[in-house]
């Protein structure tokens, strides 16, 4: 289970009051449950992603997260090469793969990725279904698509920029222009 915080603990890392904790709370800012008591709870990745929503600084005991991208790619060997050249600039980076639009969506909601390398076409739920899916959850919105496809076209290209991918690549990938892409949406 994620470790929870309480409001007054909250605010002591903040050095701000603690109404101001149950202030954001109340205004939905910052995502909390209450326990049967009737105290407020901030399970610890809302409140960093509160944190960065509003650009606030980190305190050095909640720790960095790692970067966190998810690979989708119904080609395994796909995946495969994706992580290993991530890995071998950025050995630190949290890398998960998923071979189909569903296991993507299980683990975008459970993982919450920084960046989604998404292939276009894939049976079942697609790649257009998958970025649409991101873009409209607010625990997933801020994730950055990186959009990959064996059939570009400028209508395929268009169409998954529409529903929030921040560019379409073409394969055979460009390796380094991955990264750079993947860098550029850090």
């Amino acid at each position: 289970m994620a470790r929870s915080l309480s409001t007054f603990a909250i605010a002591e890392m903040l050095h701000v009051d603690p109404g101001s904790v149950a202030n954001w709370i109340d205004q939905g800012l910052l995502k909390a449950h209450r326990t049967p008591g009737g105290h407020r709870r901030v399970v610890m990745d809302n409140l960093l992603a509160f944190l960065k929503e509003h650009k606030m600084p980190i305190p050095p005991e909640l720790g960095p997260t790692p970067v966190k991208i998810l690979v989708v790619d119904d080609e395994q060997a796909i995946t495969k090469l994706i992580v290993r050249a991530i890995k071998s600039k950025h050995s630190d980076y949290e890398i998960v793969e998923a071979h189909d639009g569903f296991q993507a969506g299980t683990l975008i909601a459970t993982m919450r990725p920084d960046v989604v390398i998404l292939d276009l076409r894939m049976p079942g739920m697609d790649g257009y279904e998958v970025c649409r899916m991101i873009k409209a959850q607010d625990t997933t919105k801020h994730a950055e698509v990186i959009a990959v496809t064996a059939y570009p076209s400028p209508e395929s290209q268009q169409q998954i920029i529409d529903c929030g991918a921040r560019i379409c690549l073409a394969k055979p990938l460009d390796i380094e222009q991955l990264l750079a892409e993947i860098e550029k949406s850090l």
